[in-house]
């Protein structure tokens, strides 16, 4: 099973002799903080009218040890795989786009793989997390960086206070509300396509509806569902192992984002908020989502924007189009909606 927290998106694929994989290649100028708990801060920022006052896109990212860049190199030729949406690049005419690398993790790292050929996947499964990655991965580090992130280029660059945006995709919506909470230069929070509920329960109910369809019998689910419980206690009762893993991550890691859940900082906010979800998201499930927009509605909170789209979790559609399985991105629909939510 495979969730959410091992998604990352590939936006860049391609060969060539000059590949791109330093920050100026994608119109970024890079910049580092030291703290001395957080330790090294790497942080990306929009070269365009960089000293022209606009908004912040504080954009985070989703799961994963992945560099921004990462330079494959194989026997002929070589590509480079992106972790980050190119496509917010293209909102830097309007904002200071804002982008944060993971603990640990430079902006581009290089992989060599002795074939002629070989997948994204390929690449990735030779990139283990480094050992800053494993001792500071976890929502805490994330939240606590992006503050840091965030006061530094509201004192460094010309803001315009009136919008400052936290976005986050995928892993990074899970970041982005209680990071709403603890900074309050932040004036709105866009949660693209990540969680309400505790991202253990996901694992949970996937198991009962395959149950319900059919797929699996309830004695089996229920053996299951027992299993993940014993898991999930393991989990939970050593919250600071870095050294055990379970679907591909540490159980730091997993304890850090399944003990601050997402909605119960959604509800303290009073800014606006933009929420997405895809009613085809096998990562992040529809369900958690719109229990969140229940709970607003149980409270009388009238500042969640909700929008859903008949896509996946990168926001695509299967569809059948005159006799063929076409694909259809909603991406620039889902951005075009923000963009009016934000009244821009």
């Amino acid at each position: 099973m495979r969730f959410r927290l091992l998604f990352f998106l590939l936006m860049y694929c391609a060969i060539s002799q000059s590949q791109p994989t330093q920050p100026a290649d994608y119109g970024l100028q890079a910049f580092t903080i030291h703290d001395n708990t957080l330790g090294t801060i790497r942080f990306y920022v929009s070269s365009k009218d960089i000293g022209k006052k606009k908004p912040v896109l504080l954009a985070l990212d989703g799961s994963g040890q992945y560099p921004m860049a990462l330079f494959v190199q194989l026997r002929k030729g070589s590509f480079v795989a992106n972790s980050f949406d190119q496509g917010l690049l293209e909102l830097a005419d309007k904002f200071h786009v804002v982008m944060i690398s993971k603990p640990g993790i430079n902006f581009c790292d290089t992989i060599n793989i002795d074939k002629d050929s070989a997948s994204v996947a390929d690449a990735v499964a030779l990139l283990p997390p480094s050992t800053e990655y494993r001792q500071r991965a976890g929502l805490q580090w994330r939240i606590a960086a992006a503050s840091r992130v965030l006061d530094y280029v509201y004192s460094h660059f010309p803001v315009n206070k009136s919008k400052v945006v936290a976005y986050g995709y995928s892993e990074g919506a899970q970041v982005v509300p209680g990071l709403s909470v603890a900074n309050k230069k932040i004036t709105h929070c866009a949660c693209i396509n990540g969680s309400g509920l505790n991202q253990f329960y996901d694992f949970i109910t996937a198991v009962r509806m395959k149950a319900a369809q059919g797929a699996i019998s309830p004695q089996e689910a229920q053996q299951q569902v027992d299993s993940l419980f014993v898991q999930f206690a393991s989990i939970y009762a050593t919250p600071h192992d870095t050294q055990r893993e379970w679907e591909g991550h540490s159980y730091q890691r997993w304890a850090s984002f399944c003990s601050d859940i997402p909605m119960d900082n959604l509800t303290k906010l009073n800014i606006p908020i933009f929420m997405t979800a895809g009613t085809n998201d096998a990562s992040s499930p529809i369900y958690g989502l719109e229990y969140v927009k229940l709970e607003f509605l149980r409270l009388g909170k009238k500042n969640l924007t909700f929008r859903v789209y008949p896509t996946d979790h990168s926001f695509q559609e299967m569809k059948r189009v005159n006799g063929k399985d076409t694909v259809i991105s909603h991406k620039q629909e889902m951005t075009a909606d923000m963009m009016k939510w934000l009244k821009m």
